[in-house]
């Protein structure tokens, strides 16, 4: 099969709720920030807080709680970690 374009072909994905929601494990763990949806399952052993504050937040929308204490162009750095958009 022919590939998409190139890298970042993920971020158009739509993501809704329900797919967000299966993704509630250590092991896979999926975070909504400001509409994007990112997979932070490896990046939760290096939050520097620790995981248990990421882990809390697997399967759900965290933009409320990643706003109290993050700006929002750290996330510039998570690219690679990014699934998708909030539908």
């Amino acid at each position: 099969g022919v590939g998409g374009g190139g890298g970042g072909g993920g971020a158009s994905r739509k993501i809704v709720k329900e797919e967000l929601g299966r993704h509630t494990e250590k092991e896979d763990c999926w975070i909504g920030i400001h509409g994007k949806v990112y997979d932070l399952t490896a990046f939760a052993e290096e939050h520097p807080p620790g995981p248990e504050s990421i882990w809390e937040l697997c399967g759900l929308d965290g933009t409320e709680v990643f706003k109290a204490v993050h700006s929002a162009s750290m996330l510039e750095d998570f690219e690679e970690e990014l699934v998708g958009l909030m539908d």
